[in-house]
């Protein structure tokens, strides 16, 4: 009976950090171990003694993909502590900044972290060369939600427009009117996704979830 371990420390297609062990036997896999770790961050240490309107973009630099989540988890938290309650216009352009940032967020995870492995590609630079239309989709889908962050939240990466009660200046009717054909386009280009990723290798795997879904009671 022939047996090896196979570890690997650092995968480079996750978001944070994480790693792998195989056991094989016979070459027979026969277990599989995958790690996911972060490092302590201490954010709760930096928000000490903080005014509380910094308190939102401080905890965006808790990721650069998904900050808009940490932002408003900051907000909602401080203005449920100060009884206050938002209206139903600022909710509508809080989940249009949190649109933006699923759309380059699943952009960048299907296409660029996802796809390579399922077709057995180095990476999504070597992906394009086969699937040339595939990876321009996704590219051009992170863009528009990049660009849709830009326009509510002041800024693609890390917002600087989000404040506890809102926001700091109202995004211009004019520039999201001008942005619709484009976002159009993408929700186009999301159903394209949808039939396409349909038809990647998938694993005959299955796993037992807590599904969660959290909806406000005003909506």
């Amino acid at each position: 009976m022939k047996s090896k371990s196979v570890k690997v420390d650092f995968l480079a297609r996750v978001e944070g950090e994480g790693g792998i062990s195989v056991k094989v036997r016979d070459d027979r896999v026969v277990d599989v171990q995958m790690r996911i770790f972060e490092p302590p961050r201490f954010f709760e240490a930096f928000l000490r003694e903080r005014h509380f309107l910094e308190v939102p973009d401080i905890t965006a630099r808790i990721c650069g993909i998904c900050p808009v989540a940490y932002q408003m988890s900051a907000c909602q938290a401080i203005e449920a502590a100060f009884g206050v309650r938002v209206n139903s216009g600022i909710r509508d352009l809080r989940r249009l900044l949190f649109a933006g940032e699923w759309i380059e967020s699943h952009g960048l995870h299907i296409y660029m972290l996802h796809a390579p492995d399922f077709l057995g590609y180095e990476d999504g630079l070597q992906l394009a060369k086969d699937h040339p239309d595939a990876v321009k989709r996704g590219l051009k889908l992170k863009k528009i939600g990049n660009e849709l962050m830009t326009i509510v939240g002041g800024r693609e990466i890390h917002p600087v427009n989000v404040r506890v009660g809102g926001f700091y200046r109202l995004p211009d009717l004019r520039t999201l009117k001008a942005f619709t054909d484009q976002l159009k386009w993408a929700r186009d280009a999301a159903v394209e996704t949808i039939r396409w990723t349909a038809t990647l290798p998938f694993p005959d795997f299955e796993m037992d979830f807590a599904f969660v879904s959290l909806r406000h009671p005003d909506e």
